[in-house]
């Protein structure tokens, strides 16, 4: 379950964080009230393809990070444990997403880890983005072979 949701220079955010209780299902509001944005967020935090129009006007880098509860994700909580990535039962990620690409050599988990901890989960996404994430990590594997391809 997200616990918490931290946004800083992403499209028009400057700063946002926003925490969330348990039992929270459901995501409303009225148009542009930015609900998409969120889930872009959130996207983008567990792997999405980041490009450097996403950055609020007039920012370098953009960050975002999240903290997840997984009691109630027994399987997802034991792959991360396996793989030395959790260990008290909850999840903090955070992705520093630059203007200019830069050598991964500042993550402390790689991205291609946190994709296949999300193929455990639905992808979020705004309206008519939502997707299963096996379908999306595979396409982006298949389009790596196949530069010109799209899915």
């Amino acid at each position: 379950m997200l616990r918490l949701l931290s946004i800083r220079n992403f499209a028009v955010v400057a700063a946002l964080e926003v925490e969330f209780e348990r039992g929270f299902t459901v995501l409303t509001g009225e148009t542009g009230a930015g609900k998409s944005l969120l889930l872009d967020a959130l996207s983008l935090l567990l792997g999405d393809r980041f490009e450097a129009r996403q950055l609020r006007l007039g920012a370098d880098r953009a960050e975002i990070a999240a903290e997840f509860d997984l009691a109630d994700a027994p399987a997802a909580n034991a792959w991360l444990i396996e793989h030395d990535l959790a260990e008290d039962g909850s999840l903090l990620l955070r992705r520093v997403l630059d203007a200019a690409p830069r050598p991964s050599g500042g993550c402390s988990t790689p991205m291609v880890a946190l994709r296949r901890w999300r193929v455990k989960w639905r992808s979020p996404g705004g309206r008519g983005k939502t997707r299963s994430s096996k379908r999306n990590v595979a396409c982006r594997t298949w389009r790596r072979s196949r530069p010109s391809a799209t899915c």
